[in-house]
């Protein structure tokens, strides 16, 4: 390895670090393939809250469940690992799921020859305070409530330029993240799996169902779901700028296979129906084929 003197900044310099094992991704080298999931709930498959029980989470067939079925079903598939769990961020996003084995998560990592990953809409949306209501297990009634006391201009508008004014630090945790999955594999001497990295779909269409009715603001709703969809679409656009710079890594972006149905798709809440996770999956499957060995 030879050393290459140039002036860059720091930012770069870690963007570059990721190279020094070469381009070609383990995929390309293998007959079968060992996939693993990285994710918060939409890899874990979490379902609409309201259809469970209360605040239980109830989790069904998640995206990389179908991927997976699909590398099976072609006889490419060697191994499958899923550490994706509702409530991951940036921070989390590299932790064995709750009670797990860290060790187990990293040696899936180091054996991967496909990573999917789905992170950094729990972060963003940790700038919403909603007297402690979880997340993932945001029901219509608690937004709907959350919204009839919040003025749009006073209160949700500051929030929103928060949102927007975090989207270039998550983007760059999630470089950190991706960063230490490199170093995970060079410490392990193996090619680099190949990292396809999802962007999110338009998440609130029920919005326009929640019936908050405030002869104060009656524009609320429509101005806020104009906001948050400028806001997925921002930070869909900052990780689309990622394979640029990184190798071996692939933006997938489910957005527009989402908003032809979003109905059926995102009925009740974020979390998609199983129809829903399907489309995610083939975004995702569309990316990845071509790659893939098939001989």
């Amino acid at each position: 390895m030879f050393i290459r003197k140039i002036s860059i900044t720091i930012f770069n310099l870690l963007l570059l670090s990721a190279m020094a094992t070469g381009t070609v991704s383990a995929a390309e080298n293998k007959k079968t393939i060992d996939y693993v999931a990285l994710g918060d709930s939409l890899a874990a498959g979490q379902k609409p809250t309201e259809l469970g029980s209360g605040s239980t989470k109830v989790y069904g067939t998640s995206y990389p469940k179908f991927i997976r079925d699909e590398l099976s079903g072609k006889g490419l598939l060697s191994s499958y690992a899923n550490f994706g769990e509702s409530g991951k961020t940036t921070q989390t996003v590299l932790e064995p799921v709750t009670g797990g084995d860290r060790a187990k998560l990293v040696e899936a990592i180091q054996e991967a020859d496909v990573i999917t990953l789905n992170i950094g809409a729990n972060d963003l949306l940790s700038w919403v305070q909603m007297d402690d209501v979880g997340l993932s297990n945001l029901t219509k009634t608690d937004l709907a409530n959350w919204l009839y006391t919040q003025n749009y201009q006073g209160d949700i508008a500051p929030t929103i330029q928060g949102i927007r004014g975090y989207i270039p630090t998550v983007t760059y945790l999630v470089v950190q993240k991706i960063l230490e999955i490199r170093a995970m594999e060079d410490s392990a001497g193996k090619p680099y799996a190949q990292i396809y990295i999802m962007g999110y779909y338009n998440a609130f269409p029920f919005l326009a169902d929640l019936g908050v009715n405030d002869p104060d603001d009656p524009n609320k709703i429509p101005l806020l779901q104009a906001d948050l969809d400028g806001l997925i679409q921002d930070y869909n656009l900052s990780l689309s700028n990622l394979p640029d710079t990184m190798p071996s890594v692939t933006y997938v972006d489910p957005y527009d296979s989402m908003d032809k149905h979003l109905e059926k798709f995102l009925p009740i809440d974020i979390h998609p129906t199983v129809q829903g996770y399907r489309a995610i999956a083939q975004v995702f499957w569309d990316a990845m084929e071509p790659t893939l060995v098939t001989e």
